[in-house]
């Protein structure tokens, strides 16, 4: 079932379309869960012909951040894990499916892990931009899904990818989302979507990138992910303020790198003042260690 669409396109021959390459990105460890089964489900729907590849993240060893500046410097990245692989299938790929459930409030980890070396996203921006992708949080407990959409649409902003959808759906057991009508109906409207120009838009959300989770200020809200300014209408609908500057086109979003560049010169310029103030700390405490494994 992973290729769709009539064969003769997918031959690849002279004078034919090429079909589309779908990546879902399964965040769950289970197999045939909610998350893989849905997205596969949406691709059964999609009209266009298309390839459905599926990488399960949480098989993947990504390594913490070291927060050495290297990637943003412009060299390779130290660690030498999973994480080129990952961004070479993303780049790739025509369009993508982001699926996770909720676990304490959040998505799995793993997607915390990817962000976390987000400065290698950089490195794709002129290839993932504006391409399509659905996220999918499976919750199982009512009205529990705590900042699990908020993890994903970040990992689709700094991808600078497009979101068809960003939906919560309450399915705990293995393959509970496709025992309901609704959902299936759902997956068949999000296959529709995916290569078309329509999307799934909350009613209320934030006017800028459509995330619904916001942080209240002190004079007016903030939108958790693009960080765009809001205030709210007489009606409780969010009105747009001010921008928060991270969401545009590749050269923009490459701006942040530039600062952050700015900031290893920083860094370098007062490096010996830095040393001076840190230094006294060196020999407070200490360390706990686990004991080493027999």
């Amino acid at each position: 079932m992973g290729d769709r669409g009539d064969p003769g396109e997918m031959t690849g021959k002279a004078g034919t379309i090429a079909p589309k390459r779908v990546l879902a990105l399964i965040a769950s460890p289970r197999t045939l869960g909610n998350c893989e089964t849905f997205a596969k489900e949406i691709s059964r729907r999609i009209p266009e012909a298309h390839t459905l590849k599926l990488l399960r993240l949480t098989s993947l060893t990504i390594r913490p951040c070291r927060a050495c500046y290297g990637c943003v410097m412009g060299n390779p990245c130290p660690e030498e894990d999973d994480m080129q692989f990952l961004l070479g299938q993303i780049a790739a790929a025509d369009a993508l499916i982001l699926a996770s459930p909720v676990y304490y409030l959040g998505a799995n980890a793993i997607i915390k892990s990817i962000c976390d070396r987000g400065f290698l996203f950089f490195n794709i921006l002129e290839e993932t931009y504006r391409k399509p992708v659905i996220l999918l949080n499976f919750f199982g407990i009512p009205d529990r899904a705590g900042m699990a959409p908020q993890m994903l649409e970040t990992f689709a902003m700094f991808l600078g990818i497009s979101v068809k959808a960003s939906l919560l759906i309450e399915a705990a057991l293995p393959g509970e989302a496709l025992m309901n009508e609704k959902n299936i109906e759902l997956a068949d409207r999000l296959g529709k979507i995916l290569f078309s120009p329509d999307s799934i838009k909350p009613e209320r959300g934030c006017p800028f990138c459509g995330s619904q989770i916001i942080r209240i200020a002190q004079k007016d809200f903030i939108c958790t992910v693009c960080h765009g300014t809001l205030g709210i209408d007489a009606d409780g609908n969010f009105i747009p303020l001010k921008d928060g500057g991270i969401i545009g086109p590749p050269e923009h979003m490459l701006l942040h790198r530039e600062w952050l560049r700015g900031m290893k010169k920083k860094f370098q310029e007062n490096k010996k003042k830095i040393i001076q103030t840190i230094a006294a700390y060196k020999d407070d405490g200490e360390w706990i260690k686990p004991p080493p494994r027999s």
